[in-house]
């Protein structure tokens, strides 16, 4: 695994200067189906009462959209779930090593393996070079590409790379750590390693996600 430093976006950082990013990108937005994972997660790992927890430590506003149903094809504000996702944090991440990391596999396992399981290829190169084609479905910022580096022994590797015109907030990549370790698990990769390489914030000219595993069959890895 590479051994680089964390980048920014993998840090913690302030409410106020959360509040300042996002002031910034006020008109992105994701799909329902990232709020709905989040949702999904507290309840079915943690129980309906950190779930009501959590929607209490939000503001009055984001409470009115989120006590009511979410729905997956919808567009909401990204401060909506960059939010709901430090309050997360805030809630359990002292007892839940890599929280957001975690957050961002089970939208994976939720949405690739459920809502969006047509997009599934049992072939981890071919749902990598997709998964940057399909980008758009899940938010209005920025643009995708994949860079296959072919094989090395058993090892193979490529890298998405995410260009945004804004920086986006802070550890709003950082779940996507987790999305394509898991994504990567779900089409048959074994032992996958996720590096962000460019960070954005950082100035780099955009976000790179450098993905290596090893393939093999389907995968049958539970989610933990």
């Amino acid at each position: 695994m590479d051994t680089l430093p964390r980048p920014i976006c993998c840090r913690p950082i302030t409410d106020e200067e959360r509040a300042a990013q996002l002031s910034t990108v006020r008109h992105w937005k994701v799909q329902g189906s990232l709020i709905k994972s989040r949702l999904l997660y507290l309840q079915m790992k943690h129980g309906i009462a950190t779930l009501k927890h959590v929607l209490q430590s939000l503001s009055e506003a984001d409470r009115a959209v989120l006590t009511k149903t979410v729905f997956v094809g919808e567009w909401y504000e990204l401060g909506l779930l960059v939010r709901l996702d430090a309050a997360i944090v805030a809630e359990l991440g002292a007892t839940t090593p890599d929280l957001p990391e975690a957050l961002g596999a089970f939208s994976a396992e939720l949405n690739i393996g459920g809502t969006y399981e047509s997009l599934v290829q049992r072939d981890v190169e071919g749902f990598l070079q997709l998964s940057a084609v399909v980008s758009p479905t899940f938010q209005t910022f920025g643009s995708a590409r994949y860079e296959p580096e072919g094989k090395t022994g058993l090892v193979h590797a490529g890298t998405v790379c995410l260009a945004y015109d804004t920086a986006p907030p802070s550890q709003y990549c950082q779940s996507g750590i987790g999305y394509f370790r898991r994504a990567v698990e779900l089409c048959g990769g074994i032992h996958p390693e996720v590096t962000i390489t460019g960070c954005r914030r950082e100035g780099a000219p955009e976000c790179r996600f450098r993905i290596c595993w090893q393939p093999s069959g389907a995968s049958t890895i539970p989610m933990t």
